[in-house]
């Protein structure tokens, strides 16, 4: 019988810091491609990509089969999205665009099992391995790991009290939203945004919650980690390959 462990969960409250990649293509191939890179965990987005709650599997398949772990952002806080990704085994997930406490009460009761929340109960899904993975009922709750991701200053002020809520594993800082929110769209590295973002790491730092966000560059992520962040994904998928596939047509344009 296979154990349900949740490596991503274990390493981040151990106090290890954490280095991720993002993939919004919802291409299960690319997903597995970067995940034998070997990075600490990968962000599956289903935000903000063509990927939907159906395209899970698949993607969670590739990625299982690599060292690097999974991480799932949600599309939403529906009941019955976290329920499908949870049951086809999900087990790292993140919440966008979560603004009370309420919030992120309402999404710890649908992520757990009773008595600690209302999530319906089956015996035969991925998640469990088919019925083989017999602790999976009992596990769930210890080894879910749930991330609210804080995106506006409002939110940001209330980080301390949602990272100490029952069930809530870290909190995570979305810096693009943030910006938008400030007024600065889309200038991650503004020093007025910089100084929001250096202030909600030292109150969760101070508080013993770990922090996470994404960053476009290393040396953002570098920074990041500098300041007190505990886990950090760099960039995406798409703009790294848009990245790379600019450079070369400028360089062969340029010659």
């Amino acid at each position: 019988m296979s154990k349900t462990i949740n490596p991503f969960k274990q390493r981040l409250l151990d106090g290890q810091k954490l280095i991720g990649g993002w993939t919004l293509s919802g291409s299960p191939t690319v997903a597995e491609a970067m995940a034998f890179l070997n990075y600490d965990y990968l962000v599956v987005d289903l935000e903000h990509s063509p990927a939907s709650v159906h395209d899970t599997t698949p993607i969670l398949r590739a990625i299982e089969q690599t060292p690097t772990a999974a991480v799932v952002r949600m599309p939403s806080h529906d009941p019955i999205a976290i329920k499908q990704v949870l049951d086809q085994g999900g087990m790292t997930l993140y919440f966008p665009f979560v603004e009370s406490v309420e919030e992120a009460k309402a999404i710890v009761q649908a992520s757990m099992y009773p008595p600690l929340g209302k999530r319906g109960f089956a015996k035969m899904h991925r998640a469990a391995r088919y019925t083989t993975r017999e602790d999976y009922p009992a596990a769930a709750n210890e080894q879910v790991c749930l991330i609210p991701q804080l995106e506006t200053v409002e939110a940001l002020a209330l980080a301390v009290e949602i990272g100490q809520l029952d069930g809530v594993s870290a909190v995570f800082i979305g810096p693009g939203d943030l910006s938008m929110t400030m007024g600065l769209p889309g200038q991650v590295n503004h020093p007025d945004v910089r100084a929001k973002i250096v202030a909600c790491v030292t109150a969760c730092n101070q508080a013993g919650i770990p922090v996470g966000t994404v960053m476009p560059t290393p040396d953002d992520a570098k920074w990041a980690l500098e300041i007190g962040f505990s886990f950090v994904s760099i960039a995406n998928d798409l703009a790294n390959m848009l990245g790379q596939c600019k450079a070369h047509l400028a360089q062969m344009k340029n010659s």
